[in-house]
């Protein structure tokens, strides 16, 4: 082998590990990155089925709310019938 062979080798070896010397930065930056997307596709949906119980549980309270509200207009209905009926057995 030549001195001028041993050079060209020596630098095609040089180029050769800049080359996977970058080629693994990538990597290790497309890895972060996607652990990233993972993280924030992850907080994405922890945030989403917080949102959905919170709706649930303000459905449920506001549903809960319109029962009594109606049964309080139920009681006072039947209130101002047993009225009417007591002043007419009354009057008889």
């Amino acid at each position: 082998m030549t001195a001028r062979e041993a050079l060209r080798i020596a630098r095609d070896a040089r180029i050769a590990e800049r080359t996977a010397a970058k080629l693994a930065a990538q990597i290790r930056q497309a890895a972060a990155l996607a652990a990233a997307q993972v993280a924030e596709a992850a907080a994405r949906e922890v945030a989403l089925k917080a949102e959905q119980e919170a709706s649930d549980a303000e459905f449920a309270e506001r549903t809960a709310r319109e029962a009594i509200e109606e049964a309080d207009r139920q009681t006072a209905r039947d209130a101002r019938y047993a009225a009417r009926k007591a002043r007419k057995r009354k009057g008889r």
